[in-house]
C-alpha cells in the first residue's frame, strides 16, 4: 500500500473530522470524477447517475476502512473506481433485466405465468445458495458474473495474482454448483 493510501485510510479511521476531510478530498478529486463520468456516460448512463455511483463508491471505501483487517493493495482511486464500476454494472444489469422482462410482454409472444414463476424460483434458489457461501466467495462470483477481469478481482479481493483469484473463483463456482445440486436434489 502506498503512503498516500495509508494516510487516507488512517484519516478515515481516526475520527469524524479527519474522516470527513478524507471524504471531501476523494469527492473533489477531479481526475477520479472525470474517470467515473467518462465510464458511466460511455456505458449508457446519464450525468445524474454519475453522482449516485460516485457517492456509493466513496461510502463503500469508507465502510471498508472501518474494518481492521482491510488492506488496500492499490490506490484509493483505483479501489473507488473498481467499486463504482461494479456498482454501475450491477445497476445496468437490473435495468436491462426489467427491460427484458417488459419486452417479453410486448414482443407479440405471450409468456406464460408458469414461465415467469419458474424464472423467479430459479433466482430465489440461486440467491439462497449464494447466501450459504462465505462472503469472499460471494464477492468473487459476483465480480466474475459482472465481467470483471481476473486482475481486478485479484486486486479487489487481496490476492497477489490473477491466477490465485482464478483458482479461488473456480473453487467457489464448484461450491456453488454443489450447493445448487444439493438444493435441487432435496426438492
Amino acid at each position: 500500500m502506498n503512503t498516500e493510501s495509508y494516510s487516507i485510510i488512517e484519516d478515515v479511521r481516526s475520527g469524524i473530522d479527519s474522516r470527513n476531510q478524507a471524504i471531501a478530498n476523494i469527492y473533489t478529486d477531479e481526475k477520479l470524477l472525470a474517470s467515473v463520468t467518462s465510464y458511466v456516460l460511455k456505458n449508457g448512463g446519464q450525468h445524474a447517475d454519475v453522482d449516485d455511483v460516485f457517492i456509493f463508491g466513496i461510502m463503500a471505501f469508507v465502510k471498508q476502512c472501518a474494518r481492521a483487517e482491510f488492506i488496500l493493495n492499490g490506490t484509493v482511486n483505483s479501489y473507488v473506481f473498481s467499486v463504482i464500476r461494479y456498482e454501475w454494472l450491477r445497476r445496468k444489469k437490473e435495468i436491462s433485466k426489467v427491460t427484458y422482462d417488459d419486452q417479453e410482454y410486448f414482443d407479440g409472444e405471450e409468456v406464460s405465468i408458469e414461465h415467469l414463476i419458474i424464472k423467479e424460483e430459479e433466482r430465489i434458489v440461486l440467491r439462497n445458495a449464494l447466501n450459504q457461501m462465505e462472503s469472499k466467495c460471494k464477492e468473487i462470483l459476483t465480480m466474475w458474473a459482472s465481467n470483471f477481469k481476473m486482475r481486478e478481482i485479484a486486486t479487489n479481493s487481496g490476492y497477489k495474482s490473477d491466477g490465485m483469484a482464478r483458482k479461488k473463483k473456480h473453487e467457489c463456482l464448484s461450491k456453488l454448483k454443489s450447493l445448487l445440486k444439493d438444493i435441487n436434489d432435496g426438492k
